[in-house]
């Protein structure tokens, strides 16, 4: 929006997957308390790291680089897993679809970034980053930001826990008129409605 003198954008951006398909309405700014709905789901990965886990680049892209000294603490905790730093962690991963954005948030997002690797883009940082080996893990950026925005700013953050196959449907290629309503009627948020997924050996996540 800055760079682009995009000002029609406004303060609170929904991204949401392509192949997403809702079956209930949800509220993702509190018009009271303005906190923001964010989600966590639960399902066949489990609670221990794997190398599905963006641990190394979600700590180390707001640490810095290795030549700051001292070198800065994270701001973005991976906590989704469990190690030693979190032995109690749920498993519940936030790469859910859909990540509700806000711009004062991402603003101070690449700031952090930016000046604690000593370049003027985020994109640099990431480069910058990658080349050491405490950095290399997959890069996800929903979980870098809700990283963030659970860690600085928790006040905003209204949590609602999801367990795919039960609440949510992760993975599916059949998503008809027919299989939503059943969605609706069983309270699944969504269905990820990948054609991949269709075969005749299975239909995937199903609500029907």
């Amino acid at each position: 929006r800055t760079r682009l003198n995009l000002t029609y954008i406004g303060d609170n951006i929904l991204i949401v997957d392509s192949d997403t398909v809702w079956s209930r309405n949800v509220t993702f700014v509190h018009p009271t308390n303005r906190t923001v709905h964010y989600f966590d789901v639960r399902g066949s990965e489990g609670p221990e790291c794997n190398g599905m886990d963006p641990v190394r680049f979600t700590e180390s892209i707001t640490a810095g680089s290795p030549l700051l000294d001292p070198r800065k603490p994270t701001l973005t905790p991976y906590v989704s897993c469990r190690r030693a730093e979190y032995p109690n962690a749920t498993g519940a991963r936030h790469i859910v679809h859909h990540m509700m954005f806000q711009y004062d948030v991402m603003m101070e997002l690449h700031s952090v970034i930016t000046q604690r690797w000593g370049v003027s883009t985020l994109w640099q940082a990431f480069v910058k980053c990658y080349r050491h080996d405490f950095c290399k893990s997959r890069v996800a950026e929903y979980e870098l930001y809700f990283a963030f925005v659970s860690n600085v700013y928790p006040e905003r953050v209204n949590l609602e826990h999801l367990v795919n196959g039960v609440n949510y449907m992760g993975g599916s290629g059949f998503c008809e008129e027919r299989e939503m309503e059943c969605c609706k009627e069983k309270g699944v948020i969504l269905k990820g409605c990948h054609d991949h997924r269709v075969s005749s050996k299975s239909r995937g996540d199903m609500c029907c």
